[in-house]
């Protein structure tokens, strides 16, 4: 059968479900869907035809829960919270397979590129305390939807976005609220595009995690951070001049403008410095390597004084040219170090697009020391965006030296922060030692970031002083260090998501019954008291409370697996699901 033939039996059969293609503005609910398994051939189908349909019929994918390989803030024991999961589910009609999509790289990747094709975990923590981070960047306009310009005219297509999900209505919202200076206004617009996402069931999000991190008696300084990765250059560890840190995973890359994982940005920001940071504790941005940045009347033009007498950690001069240098390889695809092998995934989405479709449309030398940053419109999170992880800075000589290597394990980052990278040993730790000539003062530990991927391990470690600090252990184990005084409990505030997304390619999922049905399977006060303890709490939707724009009124999804199973009954499902099908308007050549 030809595969034109194919998709269109596929169409015929799936008559009356909503096909989610480059021209919806919205997922839209299906009142009427009838699963693929009850369509029959038309009544004068030829045999050939029938055969035809019954080969179509068969082309099923078993319905998947995909589970992350490694621990994160907003996942702690990701494996057993997807077994919960799962568990909920069955007793609810839908049997669901338990898949690990690889190593953390991969399933990021798989990820992106939309092919995770059933239900996955994921979560976002907050990279600035702007609504804006968490909302704009999964569900606003991309540069590819900005077509003429008229904003009102802009289409938003669901290629390769997360969960191929794609609503304009919300995209444009999100957009009119990045340009209004007005932090009142902008917060009720957060407020409805939540209502939104929510009344769409767009994720259902799961938990929201003040995530504990535990370390020996012997360590203090240490900053945790509700945005990006947390400050190490105060931490003294008394009689060591080494402190080890243990975490869940490995870092994907040390080029904080091509990763989006916090096990990259937590050894990047150790040695790489933005223009902008945040203050220790909170999301308020700070001068870092400026010293102040000076928007014009209309916030169209933004004047950053630099500081002066900083250098990289390979000798080279921190300066306009070199701000200049990050920036335009961010932002011009076709810059020599603008490599098509990697994702600049953070400036595309934070600063409108690459190119001509870039908020940011100059970066200008004014003299040694100042630039002018020159926006197409005001961009209302300009600073908070500006003192994000992946938007430091990092030497030009060593991008140029290393080409498409830089950030590799063999090559590091080189930047002007506190601490300079050392070597990396892919698998089991990243070693950084203090920059002596830190303009804010050098640390006076080595740090080395150890992979313990099992969190009982992690914490065992941790006893026996193999490692001196780490994020994330299991509620046991917690429970066990608040009670051992040779250990202690910091908290991160929860600036953080985890949520379980649906794959918009799966026809079923494409109806609003369905996804609410699985809303409604999964016990989430459950998972909150058997992995995350007192340190999580329920998330009813994806900006978690800490943010202004969080909207307590939302009344959240309860947990009723009777309600599920009718739900897949008016949606077609009385006999549960166990088996989906990929629309063929996602299938490409």
């Amino acid at each position: 059968m030809s595969k034109k033939l194919f998709y269109l039996i596929i169409s015929l059969l799936m008559a009356g479900s909503l096909v989610l293609g480059a021209c919806a503005p919205k997922p839209t609910p299906v009142e009427e869907a009838a699963p693929a398994e009850e369509a029959a051939p038309a009544e004068e189908a030829a045999p050939a035809e029938e055969a035809q349909a019954e080969e179509v019929a068969a082309e099923k994918i078993p319905l998947t829960l995909y589970y992350m390989p490694v621990t994160r803030f907003y996942y702690p024991s990701p494996k057993e919270i997807g077994e919960a999961m799962a568990a909920d589910l069955a007793n609810a009609g839908f049997d669901v397979q338990l898949e690990l999509a690889g190593d953390w790289p991969t399933y990021l990747g798989l990820r992106r590129e939309g092919n995770l094709d059933g239900l996955y975990m994921l979560g976002w923590g907050g990279d600035n305390g702007d609504p804006d981070n968490f909302l704009n960047y999964f569900f606003g306009f991309s540069s590819a939807d900005k077509v003429g310009d008229d904003p009102a005219a802009w289409v938003k297509s669901p290629e390769k976005r997360e969960g191929w999900y794609a609503n304009t209505d919300v995209a444009y919202l999100l957009y009119q609220a990045s340009i209004n200076p007005d932090q009142s206004a902008r917060e009720e617009m957060y407020k409805q595009v939540e209502n939104m996402l929510h009344d769409d069931v767009a994720r259902l999000w799961v938990a929201h995690n003040n995530t504990p991190l535990v370390f020996s008696s012997a360590v203090s300084g240490y900053v945790p951070q509700p945005v990006g990765a947390d400050y190490f250059e105060g931490v003294k560890v008394e009689g060591s001049d080494t402190f080890v840190f243990g975490r869940g995973g490995d870092s994907v890359q040390l080029d904080p403008a091509v990763v989006t994982d916090g096990e990259s940005f937590r050894v990047t920001g150790q040695v790489l410095e933005p223009l902008y940071q945040y203050e220790p504790g909170s999301t308020k941005p700070i001068p870092a390597l400026a010293e102040s940045c000076t928007p014009n009347e209309n916030s169209t033009e933004w004047t950053c004084t630099l500081r002066q007498g900083v250098k990289f950690h390979d000798g080279t001069d921190f300066n306009a040219d070199a701000v200049i240098f990050n920036f335009d390889r961010w932002r011009f695809t076709d810059n020599p170090y603008h490599y098509d092998s990697q994702v600049f995934e953070y400036y595309e989405y934070m600063w409108g697009g690459f190119d001509d479709a870039s908020v940011i449309t100059a970066v200008e030398k004014v003299d040694d020391y100042t630039v002018k940053f020159v926006l197409s419109q005001p961009l209302a999170p300009f600073l908070a965006n500006l003192a994000m992880d992946m938007f430091a800075i990092s030497s030009p000589a060593a991008i140029e030296a290393a080409g498409e290597d830089y950030g590799l394990p063999s090559n590091g980052c080189v930047g002007t922060g506190p601490f300079k990278f050392v070597e990396w040993v892919e698998g089991d730790h990243i070693t950084i030692t203090p920059n002596e000539d830190y303009w804010g003062g050098a640390p006076t530990v080595d740090v080395v970031f150890r992979v313990i991927a099992d969190d009982s391990a992690r914490f065992l470690a941790l006893k026996a002083g193999d490692i001196q600090g780490l994020e994330q252990a299991v509620v046991e184990d917690l429970a066990a260090a608040e009670a051992d005084d040779a250990l202690y409990v910091l908290t991160r505030p929860a600036l953080n998501t985890g949520y379980l997304a649906f794959s918009y390619k799966i026809v079923e999922f494409q109806d609003v019954r369905v996804r609410e049905a699985i809303a409604h399977a999964i016990n989430r006060q459950g998972l909150i008291d058997n992995f995350y303890g007192a340190y999580g709490e329920v998330a009813k939707t994806f900006l978690p409370p800490l943010i202004w724009g969080y909207d307590d009124t939302i009344e959240d999804w309860e947990y009723n697996p009777e309600l599920s199973r009718q739900l897949l009954a008016e949606a077609g499902f009385p006999d549960g699901l166990s088996e989906v099908t990929i629309d063929p308007t996602f299938v490409t050549e």
